[in-house]
């Protein structure tokens, strides 16, 4: 019976986050017979660290990183880098530093050195898959100059306001998508309507009909209380898709991740704004009688 202690249980756990595999590519690369395999993957799925997929004849098993952003694996060769350096940012830093500046610390390094970590563009900007936590070791020797670059970079980085470094390094990117949020969340017109064009305008094609329907609440009630808060699950459900286009390149099966939940996104978000409008005409018709009479039988034919 499988064991968390046997050395093959983490054997598994490594060459599950190189990439997916199968039953008998997993017996074949720890060496071991289908069954012992089965069995180890029955413990992972107790432990909902492996997610299962069919492919054609054979089963897919993909591992589930729970200190991950979205569970998505990160390689075992890389995530001693991601730690090291978040190892080293806490040493760099007079004071703890926050999630959004530890991120946007390791994405000038990752550029900056060509590393191909896995960090992608998410709510707030770059986002590394590697939870962070504050209490990282080094695992690993980094060249001299990147130890200075790190370090320098973490002096000027924690110094910042979190808002003025996300602004600072949208402009540096020259991320048009994530400045016309800061546009739009900055302006006091109550109908914005440039903003709002650039908004579809630089939006991911996917979340073009969730955008529409957001900004055409906009126009109607105002840019407000109740729009900005339609915002925040329509900028969740953009910047799902974004993370997930700008981590292609690491992941090959990243739908298998973050598709479900893109999905759910998206129902939020169009809930959210369709309630937002049913609750903003509510109100201005509430003393029209053929607006009363009209809505009093769809609620009737759809009771």
């Amino acid at each position: 019976m499988a064991d968390v202690r046997d050395k093959n249980f983490y054997k598994l756990i490594e060459i599950l986050k190189e990439k997916p595999r199968s039953i008998n590519e997993i017996a074949t690369a720890l060496e071991i017979n289908w069954r012992t395999a089965e069995s180890y993957l029955t413990l992972l799925r107790t432990l909902d660290l492996v997610k299962e997929e069919a492919d054609s004849n054979s089963r897919i098993f993909f591992y589930k990183d729970k200190n991950n952003y979205f569970g998505l694996p990160v390689k075992p060769k890389d995530e001693k880098i991601i730690k090291s350096i978040y190892a080293l940012i806490k040493k760099f830093s007079n004071k703890e530093p926050t999630k959004t500046q530890v991120y946007k610390i390791i994405w000038k390094v990752n550029k900056q050195f060509n590393l191909g970590l896995p960090i992608g563009w998410y709510r707030f900007g770059p986002c590394c898959e590697i939870i962070y936590q504050g209490d990282e070791e080094s695992q690993y020797d980094f060249p001299k100059n990147q130890i200075s670059f790190i370090k320098e970079t973490t002096e000027k980085y924690v110094e910042m306001d979190n808002f003025a470094l996300q602004r600072m390094i949208y402009t540096e990117d020259d991320n048009k998508l994530y400045l016309t949020k800061e546009n739009l969340l900055s302006t006091q017109d109550t109908k914005p309507n440039e903003i709002l064009m650039d908004l579809i305008k630089y939006s991911p094609k996917e979340s073009i009909e969730a955008t529409t329907d957001f900004v055409r609440a906009v126009l109607l009630v105002g840019w407000d209380r109740e729009t900005k808060e339609c915002f925040n699950d329509l900028w969740k459900y953009i910047t799902m898709i974004n993370y997930k286009d700008t981590l292609t390149f690491y992941h090959e099966n990243i739908s298998v991740y973050m598709d479900n939940k893109i999905i759910k996104a998206k129902k939020d978000a169009q809930s959210t704004i369709l309630n937002t409008v049913k609750t903003y005409m509510d109100s201005k018709h509430s003393q029209d009688s053929r607006y009363q009479s009209w809505k009093k039988k769809g609620n009737q034919k759809h009771s």
